[in-house]
């Protein structure tokens, strides 16, 4: 078992190293959400997220009348194809199209810029359709980049966009005992081992009014658990510590916490120094 531990860190880690060098560089992760049950939110993170499920019946309108949701369909189609069939090409074309899409439709708020046609519903559900898209490009890549613009939908956006729904399967994200920590939020991930038992990671933070993190381990037992904690591009001398111990974060890239991890473990993180 910890032979097989150390592969899939092994492996994961050489994933981001080759991930960071170049961004239309295939590296499919997959990674998965959790079960719904096993996510709390805090009321901090809550007062940015909309009760309002949004159905999709407006889509074939808009569908119709916004081009911008015909490029949406046509990147979240491409991104299934590329978990799928996992080409080269067809991963630089996504990542270049969505590069695209940022700079000529995306506002200063993360959402698409909002036209005169549509009324404000169409334009959250447009809003709603980019955040599906990152969401999809996240699970399936890690790439910090995907994160920070669902970051910034989070916590910028005038109207709220994310539902609890979405906010849960995208915080805390996992591959076996691989644990990405995606999003910044008071919140709290109860994991259950694949060896046996379960670890309750806490995040204790005020963010985004706050720049520190606190990342609290509650369990009956010690598990070894690789964390990924990503640090925002916007990040600036990010540290991330465990008592005397320093790990090495960038900006723009996760930051692994691999330990064997036990009841009363804190992890600080403080984005700028």
């Amino acid at each position: 078992m910890k032979y097989k531990q150390l592969l899939a860190f092994a492996s994961i880690s050489l994933f981001f190293v080759a991930c960071n060098q170049d961004r239309n560089q295939l590296n499919v992760i997959d990674s998965g959400s959790f079960p719904d049950k096993q996510i709390s939110l805090g009321g901090d993170v809550t007062k940015h997220l909309t009760t309002d499920s949004l159905l999709s019946e407006p889509g074939n309108k808009l569908n119709e009348l916004n081009p911008v949701w015909g490029k949406l369909e046509e990147m979240i189609q491409t991104t299934e194809n590329v978990s799928k069939m996992k080409t080269q090409g067809t991963w630089k074309a996504l990542s270049s199209k969505w590069e695209d899409f940022r700079i000529s439709h995306i506002g200063m708020n993360g959402i698409p810029m909002i036209s005169d046609s549509l009324t404000a519903f169409e334009s959250t559900v447009l809003a709603r359709k980019w955040v599906e898209l990152n969401v999809r490009l996240l699970k399936l890549s890690g790439e910090v980049r995907f994160g920070d613009v669902l970051e910034k939908i989070l916590y910028d956006a005038k109207v709220p966009v994310l539902s609890y729904d979405l906010l849960k399967s995208i915080i805390y994200t996992h591959i076996d005992d691989q644990i990405f920590i995606n999003l910044f939020g008071s919140s709290s991930l109860i994991h259950h081992h694949t060896t046996g038992g379960t670890i309750k990671l806490i995040q204790e933070t005020s963010f985004p009014a706050s720049n520190e993190i606190i990342l609290k381990c509650e369990t009956n037992d010690t598990r070894y658990l690789n964390v990924f904690i990503r640090i925002p591009s916007w990040a600036v001398n990010p540290t991330v510590t465990h008592g005397n111990v320093k790990y090495v974060p960038h900006p723009g890239e996760y930051c692994p916490v691999s330990r064997m991890w036990k009841d009363g473990d804190e992890i600080r993180v403080v984005l700028k120094n």
